[in-house]
């Protein structure tokens, strides 16, 4: 057990699961998201080389998760396939969930400053 009390994750982590059109614009609203994050001291990482199929949207839900649940905000740029699966995985362990859709030209900046106030006011969207 950690004793020293800077070592401990104080904030709250959650998983973005970013959608959208295509996989440029949901890339570059995951960086946004991350830069803006950890800017403000968030630990923040950003999940992006996997294809959609079905078993690495999975791990990649997990992976997410088990970030989420240590303090760090986890950004997944992906499609919608395997979102119900991720979503109510972290559903069920009470793990923060945050689901995005990136649809304009100005959509990921817009992103990134939703999902950064979502995350301080703790509230949770999904579609």
């Amino acid at each position: 057990m950690l004793k020293d009390v800077k070592c401990r994750c104080t904030c709250a982590g959650a998983t973005v699961w970013v959608t959208g059109r295509s996989p440029a614009d949901r890339r570059a609203a995951a960086y946004a998201m991350a830069e803006r994050l950890a800017a403000e001291g968030r630990r923040v990482q950003v999940l992006d080389r996997f294809d959609g199929s079905g078993a690495r949207t999975e791990r990649t839900g997990v992976t997410a998760e088990v970030l989420a649940r240590n303090g760090i905000v986890a950004i997944v740029p992906c499609a919608t396939a395997g979102a119900v699966t991720v979503r109510a995985r972290h559903e069920a362990s009470g793990t923060r969930y945050v689901e995005m859709s990136v649809t304009g030209k100005d959509a990921p900046q817009e992103s990134a400053a939703m999902v950064k106030a979502l995350l301080i006011g703790g509230v949770d969207h999904q579609p």
